[in-house]
């Protein structure tokens, strides 16, 4: 199945269901939406525009979507955060977070 056929059946999926969970190599699990909260708190599904991804393992979760970047993870005295500002490839300023 070609590339273009996986993305063809993964928005039609998207758009009638809302979102999809995959289980991943190594434990990892993938989350894919489109619905949103409305403000009365309320899921609406299909927002023009709107997708967001939840990736987790084990004590470690990563968020994304149109608004957001979020990290969570289990506190540990091991655990050293690195933040970084480079160069990126177009030129421009780019802010890295690193977590070991």
């Amino acid at each position: 199945m070609s590339k273009k056929n996986i993305q063809t059946l993964l928005i039609k999926h998207l758009m009638e269901k809302g979102q999809i969970e995959l289980l991943l190599p190594d434990g990892v699990k993938l989350e894919i939406g489109v619905m949103q909260l409305d403000q009365e708190g309320e899921l609406i599904n299909c927002i023009e525009d709107y997708c967001y991804v939840v990736a987790n393992r084990e004590d470690k979760k990563f968020t994304l979507d149109s608004y957001n970047v979020g990290l969570q993870f289990a506190e540990s005295q091991d655990t050293m955060l690195f933040d970084d500002v480079t160069i990126g490839d177009d030129g421009d300023p780019v802010r890295r977070l690193e977590i070991i």
